[in-house]
């Protein structure tokens, strides 16, 4: 009887779940069948089941659906994909899409590009049938139920905000189920500013925080998950002051470490370690990560290789013994460029001369670009050596994709009390936790002093951002926030490739970035043409309901 109710509930849930999620207007809810909602929000079974679902839309980053070989990783400089005929490749390059177009930007699909504006209302819009139905049947919950599951709905509608906050700017903000027949013309809703909708993501957070479990993340929204995300967008904003103030409540929520070994920590016998705040459930065979089949190296190990790292992001890795390799203190030789460095180097990057699963690569194996080798690196950070990959067929790989991690709330506690100049001992000791879990001496036993200016803090924190995060889809962002793209992204990608025994860089190839409008995406313009209200609209931030440009 047990297995016959569940299937009940799938089947209904399902057809439920396409009923509101299919609509080609997807500001405009088709009425859902009464009987249908009072069955499935009849009990906490049912409800579990539709919150599932809002979760399984999460953005993962590393799965086999759509266009995920094209990582949005590569939408910045620390790595490509391998094809040059990818999305990511050709719009580093021209970064000519605009209002119109569709082909070439959003046929990338989602979630590679993760922001996808008609799919992340159609998630909000299924966390606003969640809040509203389990709001208004109140009594058919527990209230140790109902209270925390309205908050992680609350937490996911915040986190799909977010996500299109960044991309886009300010939001229309809907907050419950839209429904034409029975509202109107009231259903279209005005984009509010990028400060309204951030107020309004960030209020949430704090308020659906305080209804959700104080533990480590295990696929459901946290306490600890709520404020990592508030602080996240702080920092976004440049509200450097609220964003210290909420990582450090991160930190002293007293729940989260530094996982003892850097890469480890990026497979599935250490999912959910105490280092994982919020991360995207993999399961072996049934809901499995294509991690290692997308992203690892090609060749002999079988994987796409989609993911090549660039000279860029090499040359930011530290020497062993801490200094930049600029630094004329460091050891560094252009010779033996991979010799004493930094032990996350070697965690993170397979390059000429490296071990990876029984094969010693060569220089052939990683730079040919009549294979589709670009760069002379492959990725070797979370990849399993013990893996079979099959990268078109089913996948075993069971590592979950981690949205945030305790190392992130440690860099956006530095970098906003760098940012107020308030450069004490509680912002050396978290870069220091840091630098030391990855095998390289703390910032004093490096410098050979115990206080740095701003500027040169600055550096220092930026430059750990970018190797402790690698491959984790957050440098863009970063250098959208920084307002650094429009240098950043204009400069070449470089690879490298040996040449009569010498080291020799090689040009990927070059990036445009046009300040100020590439700062922003376009919002597709029949999604704005299919709102009236929003399509008048006219300020600072946008003329007729577009952004600044397009």
């Amino acid at each position: 009887m047990k297995k016959c109710k569940y299937f009940n509930y799938i089947i209904l849930i399902s057809l439920f779940i396409t009923t509101v999620s299919c609509n080609k207007r997807f500001l405009d809810v088709v009425p859902t069948s009464q009987l249908s909602a009072e069955t499935i929000f009849g009990d906490k079974s049912g409800g579990d089941l539709f919150l599932y679902d809002v979760y399984n839309g999460l953005p993962d980053a590393e799965s086999m659906p759509g266009y995920n070989y094209d990582s949005f990783e590569s939408w910045a400089d620390n790595a490509v994909c391998r094809f040059s005929w990818s999305m990511s490749w050709q719009n580093g390059i021209a970064r000519s899409y605009g209002a119109n177009t569709y082909t070439g930007l959003y046929n990338h699909d989602y979630p590679a590009i993760p922001f996808l504006y008609d799919k992340i209302f159609v998630r909000i819009r299924k966390c606003n049938v969640f809040i509203k139905n389990v709001t208004e049947k109140a009594a058919n919950f527990p209230d140790t139920w109902r209270i925390p599951r309205l908050a992680e709905a609350r937490f996911l509608r915040a986190y799909y905000y977010h996500q299109a906050w960044m991309a886009y700017g300010g939001l229309p903000i809907i907050t419950e189920p839209l429904d034409r027949l029975t509202q109107g013309d009231s259903i279209f809703h005005p984009r509010a500013t990028f400060d309204e909708t951030f107020k309004f993501i960030t209020n949430e957070l704090q308020s659906c925080a305080n209804d959700l479990p104080n533990e480590v993340g295990s696929g459901r929204a946290t306490k600890g998950a709520a404020l990592t995300l508030k602080g996240w967008c702080e920092l976004f904003a440049g509200h450097y002051d609220l964003a210290a103030a909420t990582n450090k409540q991160v930190i002293d929520l007293g729940v989260y470490n530094l996982f003892p070994d850097y890469n480890q920590q990026f497979f599935a016998e250490n999912n959910n370690n105490n280092e994982s705040i919020f991360a995207y459930q993999h399961i072996p065979g049934t809901k499995p990560s294509g991690r290692s089949a997308l992203f690892g190296p090609s060749g002999d190990y079988n994987s796409l290789g989609c993911m090549e790292p660039t000279q860029n992001l090499i040359d930011d890795y530290r020497m062993s013994n801490g200094l930049p390799i600029t630094d004329p203190n460091s050891g560094y030789d252009p010779n033996q460029p991979y010799l004493n460095r930094e032990p996350r180097f070697y965690q993170s990057i397979i390059y000429a001369g490296s071990v990876f699963a029984g094969k010693t690569y060569s220089i052939g194996d990683l730079f040919n670009p009549g294979l589709q080798n670009q760069t002379g690196y492959s990725r070797r950070k979370g990849i399993g050596e013990q893996l079979h990959v099959n990268p078109w067929g089913a996948s075993q790989e069971g590592s979950n994709f981690v949205y945030f991690r305790f190392a992130e709330v440690l860099l956006n506690y530095a970098e906003a009390k760098l940012e107020l100049n308030q450069i004490d001992a509680s912002v050396i000791g978290a870069i220091d936790q840091l630098r030391l879990r990855g095998g390289i001496p703390s910032l004093e036993d490096t410098y050979l002093r115990s206080t740095f200016s701003q500027s040169e803090m600055r550096t220092i924190i930026r430059n750990e951002r970018r190797i402790e995060l690698a491959f984790e889809v957050k440098r863009y962002w970063d250098l959208i926030r920084w307002r650094t793209a429009e240098v950043i992204l204009n400069q070449p990608v470089y690879g490298i490739n040996i040449e009569n025994g010498m080291y020799v860089k090689i040009l990927v190839h070059s990036m445009s970035f046009t300040s100020p409008k590439n700062y922003l995406f376009p919002i597709y313009q029949p999604w704005i043409d299919s709102n009236p209200v929003m399509k008048k609209e006219t300020n600072a931030e946008m003329t007729n309901g577009q952004n600044p440009g397009y």
